[in-house]
């Protein structure tokens, strides 16, 4: 009788202890978790470049305004660095963007980072990257309309979980994965197609999913821009052409 009993009470409070918590989340047009390569590929003149250019694109009025132009004005911003499979962080917390004042807020936040969290980490976990990304998105106090992990890189995947698995995981989960390969020391136009292909196949997924290269860690700030404005917008880019591609490798 007694487990009778415990099993009814929890079928008429669990529901509504989950109802309150989801209440509890707070509603926002898009959830964006931004995840930087700081593996030791990445020189600390490289990674600042990313966070000085990350943070441009949040002092941005286009971008601002793409914000407020979501159908509540409202979206919820972090950013996590990655390298191997057990180094994964948090380097700016989830932070509600919606005007002037809380866009520069979180650019400041960003700015501070220019110094990598670790030193000559020499693996590229992609998928376990993935992975820790969409639990951040499931795990915070925002509900989103729309939901995305926007992953830059200079490398494909060597350890951990494969990328195209962990991409197929998150995209079943709701989240969409959008690719942003950093070029920067692949002289040879074939190169260059190989680690957008790459990112084309294993790494990018979910409804309305693209890769937007950008040629190298210089050219890292207007490519963050013009792809956050198109995350933040919902449009699709045009591809980079192949005569692009190859009018770079000499670099």
């Amino acid at each position: 009788m007694a487990r009778r009993f415990s099993m009814i009470f929890c079928m008429l409070v669990l529901p509504f202890a989950w109802s309150a918590s989801a209440q509890e989340r707070q509603p926002v047009d898009l959830e964006l978790l931004l995840a930087l390569d700081v593996s030791h590929s990445v020189t600390v003149e490289e990674h600042a470049s990313q966070i000085t250019g990350l943070a441009a694109a949040f002092r941005n009025a286009r971008l601002i305004s793409a914000i407020r132009n979501l159908p509540t004005g409202r979206a919820a911003v972090a950013v996590m660095f990655w390298a191997g499979p057990e180094n994964q962080i948090m380097a700016v917390p989830w932070t509600l963007i919606t005007d002037d004042s809380s866009a520069h807020a979180f650019a400041s936040r960003v700015a501070a980072e220019t110094e990598p969290p670790w030193d000559g980490l020499s693996f590229t976990a992609i998928g376990t990257a993935l992975l820790r990304g969409a639990d951040e998105i499931d795990s915070n106090r925002f509900e989103g309309r729309r939901r995305i992990i926007d992953l830059s890189g200079d490398d494909p995947s060597n350890q951990g979980v494969k990328a195209a698995e962990a991409r197929d995981l998150v995209v079943l989960r709701g989240i969409v994965i959008n690719g942003l390969p950093i070029l920067q020391d692949r002289k040879e136009h074939e190169d260059r197609e190989e680690l957008v292909r790459y990112f084309e196949t294993d790494v990018a997924g979910g409804n309305g999913a693209f890769v937007l290269p950008t040629l190298g860690f210089n050219d890292f700030p207007r490519a963050m821009l013009a792809k956050l404005i198109t995350e933040v917008s919902g449009l699709t880019p045009p591809a980079l052409t192949r005569h692009q591609l190859a009018s770079t490798a000499a670099d």
